[in-house]
């Protein structure tokens, strides 16, 4: 969850920097998508369905990875800690009780964090996992879309391309 607050804080503020309207509820679209799939993605780790724990792992190395910049410590350590939780979601998905009676521990729900954190997802996470992955997969494709285009479109300036030798541009004197 704290990764999708993260993250939309950061879409919302890169948002206010583009210049056109269209553009701007564009990013911010893409923005709420992300949350959703954060926030009920982490429904579905608690949960112990690590489709969902690897779709999050996925989105976000991608993200990472595409970015064009070299991932941080920060980055490294929170993409380790999401790939443990598939690794610990798909051992707890094979879970069996030893005994009859013997069952999952405890989910209290004595404050409104236990309720969001113990009750919610039981709840929500069998209503919200055809959405959460449909969204997932639409935001993974973009992202990888993303990727690619970014990987392909090299920069190069106007005055030079990759044939030509290098140019010096004169400006006129300023006459006054």
């Amino acid at each position: 969850m704290a990764i999708g607050i993260f993250s939309l804080v950061l879409i919302v503020i890169a948002a206010s920097e583009v210049p056109n309207a269209a553009g701007r509820v564009g990013v911010l679209i893409l923005g709420i998508m992300i949350f959703f799939v954060y926030l009920v993605g982490g429904m579905g780790v608690r949960e112990s369905n690590w489709p969902a724990a690897a779709m999050v792992f996925t989105i976000y190395v991608i993200n990472l990875l595409g970015s064009g910049t070299p991932p941080g410590i920060l980055s490294i350590i929170i993409a380790a800690v999401l790939l443990s939780n598939v690794r610990a979601t798909f051992i707890a998905s094979r879970w069996k009780p030893l005994a009859e009676g013997e069952d999952r521990p405890m989910r209290f729900s004595e404050t409104f964090r236990d309720k969001l954190v113990d009750q919610l997802p039981p709840k929500a996470w069998p209503i919200l996992k055809i959405p959460f992955f449909i969204v997932a997969s639409l935001v993974l494709v973009f992202l990888l879309y993303l990727s690619v285009a970014g990987l392909t479109n090299k920069r190069v300036s106007p005055a030079q391309d990759e044939n030509s030798a290098p140019s010096v541009v004169v400006a006129p004197p300023n006459s006054k």
